[in-house]
């Protein structure tokens, strides 16, 4: 025993001496990692444009009904019913702070489930904004935005499929045995069985329980040119016009940035009480015969209005759409169909139009037009001629994103 305790001892002294420089070298690596790698949990927010949705939050037994606006932790199921819509919107930095980098419409009848929302904790990270969401059934549209210098990287989780998204557009419907996956634009990534599918700008894919994703494939016929405003308005794709021409003091329309898409405002803030128009205008000049459902779709969102309602005759709403057209008998014909947010008085009735959330992107799909069109008591289309968007009253501003008639 005597002879090995120097033995012992030196033993002894590497093993500590090899615990402190592990210490030494591990405390900085993991303090690295910790920087570089680190993320934080962040809510989003419910945005409820119509009727009522549902929240089940985790630990919880009972839903929650919400009718107006709610921050989301991750792991909350929502729910909407047959007459309820809504919206999630991710921001870069919080839920009231930072550009908004995505939003998820919320159709009737879906229910999804918020899996994650994380961001970097620290700003020298390299790592991407990470959000997911599962879509356990129903319709969903999801836009994505670019965001620099790191990524987003959005999954979308279905009990067919996983999604990945880049920046774009896509919509989402989950049924009890299928997944289809539609691009408006952008491009996305789908995986099921082992098998994996890319899909850009108008095309689609369905993935069946159990199997591979079908192969992609065009989905409909767009009717509209530049609809998304990657280009400039002006002819031949969109007319600006003006009422009155020559008013110093008009609306102004123009392209800005929101949300990561491109979009039409339409302003005039602060002039004085007199009527006026700004709009844009497409020729479409396209036979629909040939086609068994046309749509019209386009995205609204209202900042400001100035008079209430839809001014006191219903033709001054912030933003509205006419649609001219000829019918299956050769005669002109014409739809018209506004958006406002402040409750009229009661003797100013509202015609031709809707009320939805204000500072709330309310998507508007027409469906079928011609079933449309009949109930407003106006015969089918044959022809389409123009679309024409515009913003009517005093002052005003509003948006409008995504323009598009898609016939199938």
């Amino acid at each position: 025993m005597r002879h090995n305790t120097p033995r012992l001892a030196w033993v002894i002294l590497l093993i500590s001496f090899s615990i402190c420089l592990l210490l030494v070298l591990s405390a900085p690596l993991a303090a690295r990692w910790y920087v570089a790698h680190s993320a934080v949990d962040e809510p989003a927010l419910l945005r409820v444009t119509t009727g009522t949705m549902l929240l089940l939050t985790p630990g919880s037994g009972d839903p929650r009904a919400v009718v107006d606006s709610r921050e989301v932790d991750p792991g909350t199921l929502i729910q909407s019913d047959q007459s309820s819509q809504g919206s999630l919107s991710f921001t870069l930095t919080g839920v009231d702070t930072g550009p908004e980098v995505a939003a998820v419409q919320i159709y009737p009848t879906a229910r999804l489930e918020l899996a994650r929302n994380t961001r970097p904790r620290f700003g020298v990270s390299a790592d991407p904004r990470r959000i997911a969401i599962t879509v356990r059934n129903g319709r969903v549209r999801i836009n994505t935005a670019e965001v620099t210098p790191t990524d987003l990287q959005f999954t979308v989780l279905t009990p067919q499929a996983q999604i990945e998204l880049g920046p774009g557009s896509f919509a989402v419907q989950v049924d009890d045995d299928r997944t289809q996956v539609v691009s408006r634009y952008g491009q996305a990534t789908v995986e099921s069985e082992g098998a994996t599918v890319v899909i850009t700008e108008g095309a689609g894919t369905t993935v069946a329980t159990g199997s591979a994703p079908l192969q992609p494939a065009l989905t409909a016929d767009n009717l509209m040119v530049n609809g998304d405003f990657e280009q400039p308005l002006g002819p031949p794709e969109w007319l600006v016009t003006r009422y009155p021409e020559d008013d110093p003091n008009g609306g102004q329309a123009e392209i800005v940035a929101e949300g990561g898409r491109n979009v039409v405002r339409f302003s005039r803030i602060n002039q004085p009480p007199t009527h006026t128009e700004v709009g844009i205008t497409q020729v479409l000049g396209r036979s629909v015969l040939d086609y068994e459902m046309v749509n019209l779709l386009l995205d609204v969102k209202l900042h400001w209005q100035s008079l209430p309602g839809a001014g006191e005759q219903s033709s001054e709403f912030p933003l509205m759409f006419r649609l001219d057209y000829e019918d299956v008998y050769g005669n002109h014909q014409f739809w018209t169909h506004g958006f406002y947010y402040r409750e009229p008085p009661a003797q100013w009735v509202v015609t031709g139009g809707e009320k939805i959330p204000q500072d709330t992107w309310f998507p508007f799909e027409s469906g079928n037009l011609a079933e449309r069109l009949q109930l407003q008591g106006l015969p089918p289309p044959a022809k389409l001629n123009y679309l024409k968007i515009y913003a009517s009253g005093h002052n005003y501003d509003s948006m409008v994103a995504e323009v598009r008639i898609v016939a199938r």
